[in-house]
């Protein structure tokens, strides 16, 4: 077994929250939560925006941990076609306090 350490920076937040707020509300909406409305238009743009950067990680640490199975999946094909057949266990994300 090998343990591998990524460190994630400089994340985009812009670009995820275009990538991930359709599919939150989407959930939101199919459970009759009253946040899916507060989540449509520019609101959370704004609210994220405001947001410091340790609640931004700590966010993308929870959707990284949510979609761990696929990206572990992806990995896993980044490493076959580089010569390093294997699987990726125990994928998680946590927010580093800086």
């Amino acid at each position: 077994m090998v343990k591998l350490e990524l460190e994630l920076t400089d994340i985009d937040y812009n670009a995820f929250l275009q990538e991930f707020l359709p599919k939150v509300q989407e959930k939101l909406q199919q459970s009759g939560s009253p946040l899916a409305g507060m989540l449509s238009g520019g609101f959370a743009g704004g609210m994220l925006g405001l947001m410091p950067d340790s609640m931004k990680d700590k966010l993308a640490a929870e959707i990284i941990n949510a979609n761990a199975e696929r990206l572990a999946g992806e990995m896993e094909k980044v490493a076959a076609r580089n010569g390093i057949p294997g699987k990726v266990n125990n994928l998680r994300a946590t927010a580093q306090e800086e």
